[in-house]
């Protein structure tokens, strides 16, 4: 059994303004999660790792060890996504088109596999659902 997420937003900001809160670390620090990025993720060079961190519990240590795979400038943005908890890492990917005077944005989040995998993308789906539909992530767009 394999799930994937797949959410679309359209918003008023340009794309180079959503890509910001995408690829900016003080942006994402905001909107998302505190991390150990020393550069913006479009500034790493690909098959860089770097962290996201949140709280931990007695079952994960609050780490989501993430990998760079693309950043291709302000168009798509991919990363390997995983932890402890999940026996191989799942992607992310955002791809972002300007069209009607602004951005449309898609987050695909893959590779998520067997029971424990669906379980984990059900509660993953509604954190980005929220995530994106945020106040936080609107105000990051600069």
């Amino acid at each position: 059994m394999t799930t994937e997420i797949i959410l679309t937003r359209q918003y008023n900001q340009s794309i180079e303004q959503v890509w910001f809160a995408l690829t900016n670390k003080e942006a994402l620090a905001a909107w998302f999660s505190p991390h150990d990025l020393k550069e913006d993720l479009d500034k790493l060079p690909t098959g860089e790792v770097f962290h996201f961190i949140s709280k931990s519990n007695p079952f994960w240590d609050g780490k989501m060890i993430c990998r760079l795979v693309e950043a291709t400038t302000p168009y798509k943005l991919r990363y390997e996504f995983g932890g402890a908890w999940m026996k191989t890492p799942t992607i992310v990917e955002w791809t972002l088109e300007s069209r009607d005077g602004g951005t449309y944005l898609t987050l695909s989040h893959t590779g998520f596999v067997g029971i424990r995998g669906w379980l984990l993308s059900k509660m993953l789906k509604s954190g980005w659902n929220s995530m994106m539909n945020s106040q936080a992530f609107s105000d990051s767009m600069k």
